[in-house]
């Protein structure tokens, strides 16, 4: 039996010594703008803070074809396409490129597509191919990789010239080879369906639960509260069965928290709730198997009133969800980082001597902080974003409706306000990481009694012109850090900046030739905002726009340039999804209008900028240097008139 010994190799290794196939039973390219954000923030990370220690971003597991000179991948596809995507992004878009970065070296088994779109992102910086050559996958993962580097770099104050450094040089990745006598199909088959590693937020669950191992009664306790809070697509309440639901939750088990450790465990236990009911033998299980006994988690009891809850898009995992309770909880301690690759380290210094009692007291503030995040942050059902509670019929029947009572319209109001706005600020960072506003949302709730809707909208709105003034278009000088935002926004809702520290650069994109600043996510999402406001656009919603894109193209097809100031100004850019990014392609934006200005339903999925541009174009038929110069002063005076109220 042939000895497998992993490879380690630097990414710049990786893309230029050999060659990669990607067999036809592999999946195709399916990446996202979250995962390849994720992969750049933690290389981001580690240039930044350990720039001398490689990083190991994972395996690539290959079986080598020898006789022809390549290695057929079996697993790492994914994270191999991202890199050999960014690459290419990098060689047009940094200014020294990649000089040893000679060809494309991986391909995909009997997939045009694909192949010929890594071609010609490699070739020409982007692709004149038509819609039906491209992969949209891989395009729309290119088109936003600069930026993303970009910012990921500016917030870490990091150099894009040593992320790229570090990327190629520190960066190492695993290559496994399997024997040549491996039967491929049942290894592939094998390796799809093995169990997954214990997560980290597990691992952190037992050095907690371990504090308690005195108790045994304590440890089930703990338990059954953290199992609850994990599943992140339920309401919390709907978590715990209905028996024992009273005793977690007051007002028949739907509101407010019990929040005494001891006191939910003895009222437990005087309930007669055996907390030893689900130890179990293993002769036990066997005999309950052949009796065809289906064991469920406390959230798929069948419970006697047919409750069915219903499942929610959340903005966030559980594990980024911990830091977030721990940043509420430790509002002060500069080590509590919004980081889920840190979470073991952080809560083994936040409870490295800790007491049963704190043990405890943070299982009930997690709870209770669970029960906030339900009631208080927006989730998605149906592709629209939502604020709702649960509520309980005259029938005793729980539902789901508004998290705020309709006293009138105007309280209405303010309710879709909380939920634009919270949408807002979740969608500048599709990321799972780094979500500072809901940090500020939690530590909000958690402070604040008896909240209303229009509290809520007043604070929200005052944290989203801290976000513009103090950071996204202060001058260099006076720019704030998120912690600085949310602690000073939170006593004083209110910006420390005003309207004399605004650096109006910060709007356009690309002031100097080849430098590549740009215009942050939010920035766009804020003026979309207003607009909505202003213009009453009942049916728009944020979405995941993360493509920055010139309404007058960078690359028209006709070669008729306009003036660098005004092809860069605020006034022609809006943001777009990434798929539509690759559809505008280089179009002048009469063909925009005409190929996708028309339909209202079409209309109705754009940012309300990108609405206005088009409505612009069916109005008067062009736009221009003059029309753009105008966007962009209609722009600055709205941003001024609501930044100063």
């Amino acid at each position: 039996m042939e000895t497998i010994i992993p490879l380690p190799i630097t990414i710049g290794n990786l893309l230029s010594e050999s060659e990669y196939r990607i067999p036809i039973y592999q999946r195709n390219y399916a990446w996202g703008v979250a995962e390849v954000t994720q992969l750049i923030q933690d290389v981001a990370d580690y240039a930044k803070e350990n720039q001398n220690d490689n990083y190991y971003v994972g395996t690539l597991v290959v079986f080598p074809h020898e006789s022809e000179n390549y290695y057929e991948t079996i697993d790492g596809q994914q994270r191999t396409t991202t890199l050999t995507i960014i690459a290419c992004s990098i060689c047009h878009n940094y200014v020294n490129g990649l000089p040893w970065y000679k060809s494309v070296n991986i391909s995909f088994d009997y997939r045009d597509r694909s192949n010929e779109t890594l071609r010609a992102i490699y070739r020409n910086g982007s692709t004149h191919l038509n819609l039906e050559q491209v992969s949209t996958e891989i395009m729309s993962v290119y088109n936003c990789v600069w930026n993303i580097i970009e910012k990921e770099c500016k917030n870490r104050s990091l150099s894009v010239s040593d992320f790229i450094d570090y990327l190629f040089s520190k960066v190492i990745i695993l290559r496994v080879s399997v024997p040549s006598d491996t039967d491929l199909n049942h290894y592939f088959e094998i390796m799809n369906s093995r169990g997954e590693q214990l997560e980290q937020h597990e691992i952190v669950k037992a050095l907690l639960m371990s504090i308690l191992r005195n108790t045994p009664e304590a440890m089930r306790v703990f338990s059954l509260i953290w199992d609850a809070c994990s599943n992140m697509g339920r309401y919390v309440q709907m978590n715990i069965s209905k028996s024992i639901r009273g005793y977690f939750f007051k007002d028949n088990g739907i509101d407010d928290v019990e929040d005494d450790f001891d006191t939910l465990s003895t009222n437990l236990a005087s309930a007669d709730w055996r907390l030893s009911k689900e130890e179990k033998s293993l002769t036990d299980l066997f005999k309950d198997d052949l009796q065809q006994v289906q064991y469920t988690k406390p959230w798929e009891e069948q419970s006697q009133d047919k409750e069915q809850p219903e499942y929610f898009g959340s903005v966030i995992s559980f594990s980024n969800f911990l830091l977030h309770v721990l940043k509420v909880i430790y509002p002060n301690n500069e080590n509590v980082v919004l980081d889920d690759k840190k979470l073991i380290s952080i809560f083994s210094a936040c409870y490295k001597a800790a007491s049963d009692k704190d043990v405890k007291d943070f299982i009930m503030k997690l709870l209770k902080i669970r029960y906030l995040f339900d009631k208080y942050v927006i989730k998605r059902k149906f592709e629209k974003w939502g604020l709702k509670q649960i509520k309980l019929s005259g029938k005793d029947q729980m539902y789901y409706g508004s998290t705020f009572r309709k006293i009138d319209n105007e309280e209405e109001n303010f309710e879709k306000d909380v939920i634009m706005l919270q949408a807002m600020f979740h969608v500048s960072l599709p990321s799972q990481i780094y979500k500072h506003w809901l940090s500020a949302v939690l530590l909000y709730a958690y402070h604040t009694t008896n909240i209303t809707s229009s509290d809520f909208s007043n604070y929200l709105w005052s944290l989203a012109k801290s976000y513009m003034l103090d950071r996204y278009l202060a001058k260099e000088d006076s720019v704030h850090s998120f912690e600085e935002i949310i602690y000073y926004n939170y006593k004083h809702r209110l910006p420390q900046n005003d309207s004399n520290n605004i650096d109006w650069s910060n709007i356009n994109i690309d002031i100097v030739e080849k430098v590549g600043e740009k215009v942050e996510n939010f920035v766009f999402n804020f003026y979309d905002f207003i607009l909505w406001k202003e213009q009453k656009t009942p049916d728009f919603e944020f979405a995941y726009r993360t493509s920055v894109e010139h309404f007058y193209p960078q690359h028209p097809i006709d070669n008729k340039l306009i003036e660098f100031e005004y092809l860069h100004s605020f006034g022609n850019l809006c943001l777009v999804s990434n798929s539509m990014n690759s559809k505008f392609s280089n179009s002048l934006p009469a063909a925009k209008y005409s190929n996708f200005g028309t339909d209202r339903k079409v209309l109705s999925t754009y940012s309300v900028k990108l609405q206005n541009m088009m409505q612009s174009m069916r109005d008067h038929d062009k736009w221009d240097e003059n029309k753009i110069k105008s966007e962009a002063d209609e722009a600055k005076s709205l941003l001024m008139k609501y930044l100063c109220q």
